[in-house]
């Protein structure tokens, strides 16, 4: 970030001069009067000003008599209705007031776009509305809406940028022993956004992990840019996103809808861009416990030995660390023999109960962890030990011996050496880090592996786009194919979407729709027999709901008898619905069924999955996706995910092993067929694509390409 982009945002965090706006002489309780108090009462050194129209001092100060006496103000925070925000904001860019702070809550979709297109306009760099504001902890800048909130933070290294206000707060008081640099809440982001933040923060020295609690996410491709830019500066940024946004629902009518929802595009998104994605508040707390103390690079590949005091703990711990995808370190053979000699009446296996051994006392124990912390193949050594707030002082001392001997530990290994609590209660004061190099101690035992999985993926690539295949069409196709999709609403006519996946390279069996009967008995007697006969009606979208599709007609009788059988069952099940006709297609004999198919958000990006296909598709849910496009590796890492996968491996020798390459080239051409037209296709499946078991040959045997609504 350039030092014309950072200035904005430096002038928003270590403002030296800050007007309020709204503040009031009669109503104490007014959030700018609450904002002026948490400045005062945090130590701000700069210069406190107020614009307010009411007679009298605020909070002991006299209000400026007029806008124009705000001019050279760093940072103007607006506490107003949300109907008179605009106007002040005017006054106040008038003037030369280039920043602002929008804590007003209650405006309309209209409303934040009017203040997003003002800034646009005016070149204000404008922060909210809807916010609790911003913390600068080291500078001790506190621009926040609720008095006394988080005012007794310690500085450190994490920063929080939250859209939600409440959530900043309640993970910033479920860490343990952490400090911090910044506290944003950043609302509505009608200007600035997260990306903006994390962009700044990695450029920011004091700054050493970045949490992000997510709403929605406005500005993708800045984000990832933001998310790389502080990886290469050394910082893990964690995430968690909350709520589902609308755009994720806007089209259901394909089965990928059903699958793919707006939370799994997140997924992908955030995998893709190399951000580990935490499921909830506690998870997220104790992310940050490990990242605040722990290089994120030391973790390695998390492989983790976990030393318990109780065989009910480590069983517990085998079953969380499945659950929750965290990766066990196997002992070699050697530490399994060095153990067993330390413990001789119990099979060394990991979680290892350390205790479990009627010759166990204090060295025993201070010995096994020295031969657990040697294994080449252990990356992280947690112990699991009680810690809650609620023991008493001799259920605490019990264990100090144990915990004298992990901290022994620390000071002997390079690897890191964590706590677990066995309970996700606040952590006793007694064992809450208080140095540097005190050994972290995480909120539960699900917590703590969440954790060490999150800091192990926290260097991921974040690989920009893929090479653009040549197999794909080219810019000027690409754009013809645009143009006669823009026209387009709803399910595509057979025909265009034939053209589409001719376009692309992807092979859909040969099919026509007919109006007639007489007309379709022709085509089948040029083409052959057997066929298929589905209804074409862009209303139906899976038609063997409707009883809308007859298999294996082998002669004129027979699709005569279906032709007519598929439209009084469609009819009767759907009256409403506008049918175009039949479509007869040639019939693929036997093969494989898989599915394939996509769903776009327009703020994240498109979401392409693969899995088992056919009418069971949904009742599987064998789907593994990844943000579009794609390239052959990742294609086949998300096959190799699959039951899929497994079914073409030649599970149980019901088929041979299939050559994977033509179904992995259907899901590569898709995904850049989903980007390519991501604003104008909300979704998609091909399915089934009927794979050949002897040659691995795909055929595309039904379809479904759903256009964005216009407007």
């Amino acid at each position: 970030m350039s030092l014309a982009e950072l200035v904005p945002l430096i002038t928003l965090v270590s403002p030296r001069r800050v007007v309020v706006v709204g503040a009031s002489s009669t109503r104490p309780d007014a959030t700018g009067n609450q904002v002026l108090r948490n400045l005062r009462g945090g130590g701000f050194t700069g210069r406190i000003d107020v614009l307010s129209r009411g007679d009298g001092t605020i909070e002991g100060i006299v209000p400026l008599a007029d806008v124009s006496e705000a001019a050279d103000v760093d940072l103007a925070v607006v506490t107003l209705r949300a109907g008179a925000v605009l106007p002040a904001l005017r006054d106040l860019a008038a003037v030369g007031v280039k920043t602002g702070l929008v804590m007003s809550v209650g405006f309309t979709s209209d409303e934040i776009q009017a203040i997003s297109d003002f800034s646009r306009s005016s070149g204000m760099h404008i922060h909210g509305p809807n916010c609790m504001g911003l913390i600068n902890v080291h500078d001790r800048t506190m621009l926040w809406a609720d008095e006394g909130i988080l005012a007794d933070l310690p500085a450190g290294n994490v920063a929080i940028v939250s859209q939600s206000g409440s959530g900043a707060i309640f993970v910033a008081r479920s860490t343990s022993g952490v400090g911090f640099s910044h506290i944003v809440s950043t609302g509505n982001e009608a200007v600035l956004t997260t990306a903006d933040y994390v962009r700044y923060l990695a450029e920011d020295s004091r700054t050493g992990v970045i949490a992000l609690i997510l709403e929605s996410v406005y500005d993708s491709e800045g984000l990832a840019r933001a998310v790389d830019a502080a990886r290469k500066a050394g910082k893990p940024v964690v995430a968690l996103k909350v709520g589902a946004s609308d755009s994720g629902r806007a089209a259901t009518l394909a089965h990928t809808g059903a699958m793919l929802s707006n939370r799994t595009v997140i997924d992908a998104y955030m995998e893709q861009i190399g951000v580990p994605l935490l499921s909830d508040y506690d998870e997220l707390a104790a992310a940050i416990d490990l990242l605040a103390r722990v290089d994120a690079r030391a973790v390695g590949a998390g492989r983790t030995a976990i030393v318990t005091l109780s065989g009910g703990q480590a069983a517990l711990a085998a079953d969380l660390a499945e659950q929750v995808g965290a990766t066990l370190a196997r002992f070699s053979q050697e530490t399994q023999r060095r153990l067993e000699e330390v413990l001789p009446d119990m099979h060394a296996i990991n979680p290892l109960d350390a205790w479990g051994s009627a010759d166990a006392d204090d060295d025993t124990f201070r010995r096994t962890l020295q031969i657990v912390s040697e294994d080449e193949g252990v990356d992280v050594v947690l112990g699991v030990i009680d810690a809650q707030s609620s023991l008493s002082s001799i259920e605490l001392e019990y264990e100090d011996d144990i915990v004298d001997a992990f901290t022994h530990l620390n000071t002997e290994t390079e690897i890191p050496v964590l706590f677990a609590s066995s309970s996700s209660m606040t952590v006793h004061p007694a064992r809450v880090p208080t140095t540097p190099t005190d050994i972290p101690v995480l909120r539960g035992l699900r917590n703590a592996l969440t954790a060490v999985r999150a800091a192990s993926l926290v260097a991921g690539s974040g690989a920009g786009l893929p090479a653009r295949p040549s197999s794909v069409p080219g810019t000027s196709i690409v754009g013809e194919i645009r143009d006669s999709l823009a026209r387009t609403s709803g399910v595509l006519d057979r025909d265009t979407m034939r053209r589409v996946f001719d376009a692309y390279g992807i092979n859909a069996v040969g099919s026509r729709s007919f109006g007639d009967v007489d007309e379709a008995v022709r085509w089948c007697e040029r083409n052959g027999y057997p066929v298929v006969a589905k209804i074409d009606s862009p209303d139906i979208t899976h038609r063997s709901d409707v009883g809308g599709v007859a298999l294996d007609l082998q002669d004129e009788g027979q699709l005569r008898d279906a032709w007519k059988s598929i439209l009084e069952s469609a009819h009767r099940h759907r009256p409403d619905a506008v049918v175009r006709g039949i479509e007869v297609q040639r019939q693929i004999l036997s093969g494989i069924e898989a599915f394939v198919g996509f769903v776009s958000d327009p703020d994240i990006g498109v979401a392409v999955g693969i899995g088992v296909g056919g009418v069971l598709v949904e009742l599987l849910g064998d789907v593994e996706y990844a943000i579009a496009p794609f390239s052959a590796d990742t294609a086949r890492q998300l096959l190799d995910r699959t039951r899929l996968a497994r079914l073409l491996s030649g599970f149980r020798n019901l088929h041979p092993v299939v050559d994977v390459e033509p179904l992995l080239d259907v899901l590569v051409k898709l995904s850049w067929l989903a980007e390519d037209m991501k604003d104008l296709l909300a979704e998609g499946d091909l399915n089934p694509v009927i794979i050949d078991p002897i040659g691995g040959t795909t055929f595309v045997v039904d379809a479904l390409l759903v256009a964005r609504a216009r407007n």
